[in-house]
């Protein structure tokens, strides 16, 4: 190789190493940015679940609580006015559930409890309308939050008897 031929060479082969290095950098920063978006993505649904989870156990808690209401007296459930909404306290010195017409707050969480009357037809299923079945109740427990700006609901409706009587 004359001297000529060496030195466009070298040139050559010293300007492909700068590309190379452009191009490795290009997909490095490109592989660490998908990484950031995906870890980023990940962390915003692990939060979501998050919520999902502690709702369902506030609903569990609060239909828990309504059944220990009605455990304790009928008249916890029965003197309530219907469709109107409640919320549960807690008494840590008696460890006694009550409800309350005040909102109040789990963490971040509302815990709403709505009664409503309960009418039987004439084979006593439960209808829309009838005789009012003064012995049950129409509870719906909805849990709701708020995540990245949007309202979020979770509800368990059942229905809750004084057995007792």
């Amino acid at each position: 190789m004359s001297k000529l031929n060496k030195k466009n060479y070298i040139k050559y082969i010293q300007g492909f190493s700068l590309i190379e290095v452009l191009i490795a950098t290009s997909v490095l920063g490109v592989l660490a940015v998908i990484l950031m978006s995906s870890t980023n993505k990940g962390i915003i649904l692990s939060n979501q679940a998050l919520d999902e989870v502690q709702a369902s156990f506030l609903l569990e808690e609060g239909s828990e609580a309504v059944k220990s209401l009605r455990d304790t007296n009928w008249t916890n459930i029965s003197g309530v006015t219907d469709n109107t909404n409640y919320y549960l306290a807690f008494n840590n010195t008696t460890n006694v559930w009550s409800l309350s017409a005040t909102p109040s707050k789990v963490d971040s969480f509302t815990r709403v409890i709505v009664f409503s009357p309960v009418y039987r037809d004439s084979n006593d299923d439960i209808a829309s309308s009838g005789t009012l079945d003064a012995g049950t109740k129409k509870v719906t427990v909805t849990t709701s939050w708020t995540s990245n700006g949007n309202t979020i609901s979770k509800s368990v409706p059942f229905y809750i008897s004084n057995i007792f009587n």
